[in-house]
């Protein structure tokens, strides 16, 4: 017989709670609740007003085990209140062993927590993972680019070694093996809708960018619909990485030989758009509102309606700078716009 792994993961959560104190520290605390309600009820019911029914001798065991005694009901019989002096010792320790388990409980699950071995209750979040350097810079500036536009994003980063120190406090660190499945599910990759994956600090470029192309894989098996930006050191294994299933890959070196080609004819021109990227002015925006209409009329519009300079167009991953003013907008079109 095959047992789905989803009844599985339910039979485990349950074995661990059946076998915390907690569980037993609440059973307990049941047991005098209404063990002892149920004797005082039968003893005092028919003697004294304050036990005319069962709810009432509920409320009374429960007011004496929490100490609060507001005095409404007492016991009258002597039987009564022999039975009630077993009832409070009794009642009081099973109450402090039980505020105590949760306690500690709770303690636990913060130092676990804060050390990143918990499980993330993230949905729809981004998450990060690679070389603590790299991923430290990259969730500053996603953090910046949210401040800016008045976003707000859940980020998540994972590594497998200690929280970096200067990890922001919003951010959430899951300590795990990011090859290991289990740990890639304790960060929340199969329910993020963002995985960065940045290459790890390995002295060979080949074997980082490898483990980039593996760890790419694994997470769009895990998530088929999730949006995979990847980093890869040399340009030579960006075609990898896109076949491996990332949705977007860039090779820094590439990106930077590009800027110091065109510095050369161009001076000053990487600084304005090293500064357009980093401010946050350089965007897609959707182009469904404009389907049919000409690039000339959009440019017109947008720049009425919201102040932004359309400057392309993006067609099926390729990008058309400044179109021709009869160039006509299609559906499924993206426009870069600066801001």
């Amino acid at each position: 017989m095959v047992i789905p792994i989803t009844v599985l993961r339910i039979l485990r959560r349950f074995r661990r709670i059946t076998r915390s104190v907690i569980f037993y520290s609440l059973i307990l605390f049941l047991i005098v609740l209404f063990v002892g309600a149920l004797a005082m009820y039968l003893i005092e019911h028919g003697k004294n007003p304050g036990f005319n029914n069962y709810f009432n001798a509920v409320w009374f065991v429960m007011e004496t085990i929490t100490t609060v005694g507001y005095g409404d009901i007492v016991p009258n019989t002597y039987l009564g209140k022999i039975v009630d002096m077993v009832i409070m010792p009794v009642g009081i320790a099973v109450i402090s062993l039980l505020t105590a388990s949760i306690a500690t409980e709770l303690t636990n699950a913060a130092i676990a927590r804060s050390m990143g071995h918990h499980t993330t209750s993230k949905g729809r979040h981004v998450v990060v993972i690679g070389d603590a350097d790299r991923a430290l810079r990259v969730i500053n500036v996603i953090i910046e680019l949210m401040n800016r536009r008045g976003e707000l994003i859940d980020i998540l980063y994972m590594n497998d070694g200690d929280k970096p120190p200067s990890l922001p406090t919003d951010v959430e660190f899951i300590r795990g093996d990011p090859f290991n499945t289990n740990d890639l599910i304790r960060a929340g990759v199969n329910k993020a809708s963002t995985v960065i994956i940045l290459p790890f600090s390995d002295a060979d470029v080949r074997t980082a960018d490898a483990k980039v192309v593996l760890l790419i894989m694994s997470v769009r098996k895990l998530n088929p619909s999730a949006y995979i930006i990847a980093e890869v050191l040399n340009e030579a294994d960006r075609d990898y990485a896109l076949r491996a299933g990332a949705t977007s890959v860039i090779s820094l070196g590439s990106f930077t030989t590009v800027m110091i080609a065109n510095e050369v004819f161009n001076r000053g021109l990487s600084s304005v758009l090293i500064n357009i990227i980093n401010k946050g002015d350089l965007g897609l925006m959707e182009a469904n509102d404009y389907v049919g209409k000409r690039f000339i009329e959009v440019v017109q519009l947008i720049k009425s309606e919201l102040n932004y300079l359309v400057i392309g167009v993006v067609r099926d991953g390729e990008v058309i700078l400044n179109p021709g003013n009869d160039f006509v907008i299609q559906s499924g079109d993206s426009l870069l716009v600066i801001r």
